[in-house]
């Protein structure tokens, strides 16, 4: 077992068990939190429009509300797409629909992205 391993390993135990007395990150934020880290590190920064923000209805720990994007992507040197994307956002940060925003896409899956700023 290689470290990635035990640390996914590890997640998922203290995820289990703080899960049964409401404590701790629910497994769909540990994997967005994986993912912001893979993009901080490998993402490919890129243009977007928001089209469309929807409040899920998810907190978290720090007061940031989750939402569900929809966005136009415009690659440089490609064609511009529709994408989705759910992602925690603080009360501080000033996102809105209609906003031309900086995204950071997964170098190895087009579909998986963050905002990381507006444009």
């Amino acid at each position: 077992m290689g470290f990635k391993d035990r640390m996914k390993k590890a997640a998922e135990s203290a995820q289990a068990a703080t899960s049964k007395i409401g404590v701790g990150a629910s497994g769909e934020q540990i994997e967005q939190a994986n993912l912001a880290q893979k993009l901080v590190q490998q993402g490919v920064d890129t243009p977007a429009h928001i089209d469309s923000m929807t409040a899920t209805g998810n907190t978290d720990a720090t007061g940031s509300t989750e939402y569900e994007f929809k966005l136009t992507v415009s690659p440089a040197g490609g064609e511009a797409y529709a994408a989705a994307a759910r992602q925690y956002i603080h009360p501080s940060a000033t996102f809105s629909e209609g906003m031309d925003v900086s995204v950071k896409v997964d170098p190895d899956d087009s579909s998986r992205m963050m905002i990381f700023g507006a444009s």
